[in-house]
């Protein structure tokens, strides 16, 4: 059951990460499992009772339905985890041994709504983002359960960005697309974007990975979901960064140029094994201006 649960989470895009809130006393899970898994001053049990009573506080008040809570602590690539989880029941149906169909309640380990994990091992090395919990589809959903998990999910939509740059750059090289097929997924992943950003609407993995790649999109929320990778959705993408993905550019103390993926394609750019560019097709006021500067300098 827990291994099920670890794998659905890990699957599940649409994650927040960050850290614990430093105020204990409105936020205590921290300091409940500070008091089990460092100071071994209670049993996990104990642990488990606080944990609950911090939960039913958050959640009284809210629109929370009923479910069962199931809190795991396991190890992951030899790390150590504690994993939380609001999990409801549903009815399924089964043959029994006359060949009849019958059923009854099961725990709907793939449907659960609200669960967060804590990187036990990150957090006592004293990392930066070893909390992550379920943001949920709206972003009041799940504002209880970010609540009782005490996790301050602070982290700039630059940052978050940035992230999500590396993760495509992965999953196209990864993919081996040929020259067309990267231009194009660039392009549209730099318009997906764009439109968010204008409208200031945040982004979904889920509803960006169909649109980007609609022939396999889970090929590419697996890359986005990735646990090491921690990265959250439910940011505005920040143009200055995603502007990268159809734009080069670059700068030292006396020049600046910046330039789009289609001039490399056209060959009005070309990067020389030398580690130099070539530039062609240069506008003709540039060049008067340009030729104006040699002359003068030869003189």
């Amino acid at each position: 059951m827990v291994q099920q649960l670890i794998s659905e989470y890990a699957k599940r895009t649409g994650k927040a990460h960050g850290r614990f809130e430093v105020d204990e006393v409105n936020y205590p899970v921290q300091a409940h499992i500070r008091q089990h898994f460092v100071d071994r001053t209670t049993t996990y049990l104990e642990l488990s009772s606080s944990m609950m009573a911090t939960l039913c506080a958050k959640a009284k008040g809210t629109a929370a339905t009923p479910g069962g809570v199931i809190i795991a602590h396991t190890e992951i690539y030899g790390a150590e985890f504690l994993i939380v989880a609001i999990v409801s029941e549903e009815w399924a149906p089964a043959l029994n041994k006359e060949m009849e169909v019958e059923g009854g309640q099961h725990l709907d380990m793939k449907g659960f709504r609200f669960a967060g994990r804590v990187n036990l091992t990150e957090w006592q090395s004293g990392g930066d983002k070893y909390l992550s919990f379920l943001r949920g589809k709206g972003q009041q959903v799940s504002a209880y359960f970010k609540a009782f998990l005490g996790c301050d999910s602070s982290v700039t939509d630059a940052a978050e960005t940035r992230n999500l740059k590396d993760a495509l750059d992965e999953f196209v090289k990864i993919s081996n697309l040929d020259e067309q097929q990267t231009q194009n997924f660039y392009d549209k992943a730099f318009s997906l974007c764009d439109r968010l950003h204008k409208e200031r609407l945040p982004i979904d993995f889920g509803a960006f990975a169909n649109e980007l790649w609609p022939t396999d999109p889970s090929s590419l929320t697996r890359i986005l979901s990735e646990p090491d990778r921690k990265l959250s959705d439910g940011f505005v993408p920040d143009k200055r960064v995603y502007r990268a993905f159809v734009q080069f550019s670059g700068k030292t103390k006396t020049w600046k140029v910046e330039f789009s993926r289609e001039a490399i394609k056209s060959g009005e750019i070309v990067f020389n094994q030398d580690e130099t560019l070539s530039i062609t097709n240069i506008p003709p006021e540039l060049k008067d201006r340009l030729r104006s500067e040699v002359k003068d300098q030869d003189e």
